[in-house]
């Protein structure tokens, strides 16, 4: 009679230590999962930002590219300008070169 109770208590507490490791299990498998979840989170997010970084890289290197082609225009426009004043200057210069020489 006395050991009845004991037993019930015993067979309490022997259930009690198999739902704790059980949910324990649990708690691991879904801390498990929960770590997974976040480490594919992170490389989904490495993975987006890497993307964005090369469109931005891609964009800056086309707007760099179109600045220095209108530069190149730009110098281009001066020096036809300076040649065709160069040009038209060639006689002058030639007419002052004789006077001081001849002179």
């Amino acid at each position: 009679m006395v050991g009845e109770p004991i037993e019930k208590i015993k067979k309490a507490e022997e259930n009690s230590r198999n739902q704790m490791k059980e949910a324990q299990s649990e708690s691991d498998r879904m801390l498990r999962e929960i770590r997974a979840k976040a480490e594919e989170l992170a490389a989904e997010a490495k993975k987006q930002i890497a993307e964005e970084t090369k469109l931005v890289i891609k964009k800056a290197e086309e707007e760099a590219a179109r600045i220095v082609a209108q530069l190149q225009e730009k110098n281009e426009v001066a020096k036809e300008e300076i040649r065709s004043t160069a040009e038209s200057n060639r006689s002058k210069a030639a007419s002052f070169i004789t006077k001081r020489v001849i002179v």
